[in-house]
Order: C-alpha cells, then structure tokens, then sequence
C-alpha cells in the first residue's frame, strides 16, 4: 500500500466521521440509528454504505470518560476490496458527502 492510498483513506474517514458526529449531535434519532446499526445510519446519510464487508464499531463516550482510538497500522494489514476501491479511487470522495451537500454547502460549513 502505498502512502498515498493511507492519506486518501485517512482524508475519508476524518471527512465522514466529522460528518456523522455533525448529525448526531443534532439529531437523536439519528444518534440512537448510529449507535445500533452503523451501517444502516452512514446509508442513509450519504446513499449507500461504502465500505459494508468492513466491521464498524461506534462508541459513546460518557461523563467523565475519554475515548481514544488507534487506528490499525494500515501498512501491515491486508486491507479488504471495499477499502481497497476507496483507496484506488473505486469510489468517489463524493460518496461521503451527504446527497445535498453541493446544493446547499452552508448547511455544512464548519461555524467559527
């Protein structure tokens, strides 16, 4: 794998996660989705689920709890085909993106 392909994987996954976490602290119902059924709650965010042979575990930090996550070291770990065409360009960066996104952008421009 070459570091090019880790940085596009890393781009995606911060683009998303950002996104996911956006909508969940706004909606609860979507949070709740999340939290039981990730796959199912990133389909219907962005239309389809990218990466569905790839295990997803969200966690819920509470009061008084820090969680911290490390990611796998991707270098030394055989990455399955669905991660694979994220990385080769299989799918578009756009996927991540909500289906109203380049309609109505302001919707998701960070707030200063």
């Amino acid at each position: 794998m070459t570091q090019d392909s880790v940085n596009v994987l890393d781009q995606a996954r911060k683009h998303i996660e950002e996104a996911l976490i956006k909508k969940a602290g706004e909606d609860a119902g979507f949070r709740a989705r999340l939290l039981a059924n990730p796959h199912a709650a990133i389909k219907e965010m962005i239309g389809i689920d990218p990466i569905p042979a790839t295990k997803l575990t969200v966690v819920e930090e509470k009061p008084g709890e820090v969680v911290i996550v490390l990611p796998a070291a991707l270098s030394n770990v055989e990455l399955p085909d669905d991660l694979l065409d994220l990385a080769s360009g299989g799918t578009s960066f756009s996927a991540f993106l909500p289906a109203d996104y380049y309609m109505n952008p302001e919707k998701y421009r960070r707030k200063k």
